[in-house]
């Protein structure tokens, strides 16, 4: 496509489908990494889709959240739909506190992960071992669950590392309002 001539809304058409491939190579990237080697890793998801939901709308963020969870559930084993609802929420929560409260910076995107996780974590736990009374709840909380917080947390830097430039580079610049055009 040839962008010099092409027209505005053709250029903000052409970088949205670069910026969702993008986005969907490295939500599929992330689904392959969660299923590589046997020891306690962190779950991708929710710092790509936290960083992803910086700067898009609610559905989009919806949308996404969905497809992370179905993909968390596959690959985790978990009954079908159960983490859609949690990375829902995460989601479409990050994209209103990205809008109305937190700058776009990396300080912000790690406490949401720790949180997030926290979050998705305890509820993991609680839902799939405290609940039923299983022997050994504890040791799966210490020795997975919360290793797998941390290890999530510290996945969120290189993951935002990532995912800034696509932003940077394929997200439409605003464009002038008539008053200020006119003020050259």
């Amino acid at each position: 496509m040839d962008l010099k001539n092409a027209t505005r809304l053709q250029k903000i058409r052409y970088y949205a489908a670069v910026r969702w491939t993008i986005y969907i190579l490295l939500v599929f990237a992330s689904a392959v990494l969660m299923n590589v080697g046997r020891s306690v890793k962190p779950i991708y998801f929710i710092p790509l889709c936290i960083c992803i939901c910086m700067i898009e709308g609610e559905y989009p963020a919806a949308v996404l959240g969905g497809v992370c969870g179905l993909l968390i559930d596959a690959t985790c084993g978990r009954i079908f739909g159960y983490s859609s609802v949690i990375i829902i929420a995460i989601c479409v929560t990050s994209v209103l506190l990205f809008k109305h409260l937190l700058f776009h910076n990396i300080l912000n995107i790690i406490w949401l992960t720790a949180v997030f996780s926290s979050v998705y974590q305890l509820l993991d736990y609680f839902f799939m071992y405290a609940m039923w009374d299983y022997e050994g709840t504890g040791y799966v909380f210490r020795h997975i669950s919360l290793p797998s917080i941390l290890n999530t947390v510290i996945a969120s830097v290189p993951i935002y590392l990532l995912v800034k430039p696509v932003q940077k580079r394929f997200y439409p610049k605003k464009s002038k309002i008539a008053e200020e055009a006119m003020k050259l």
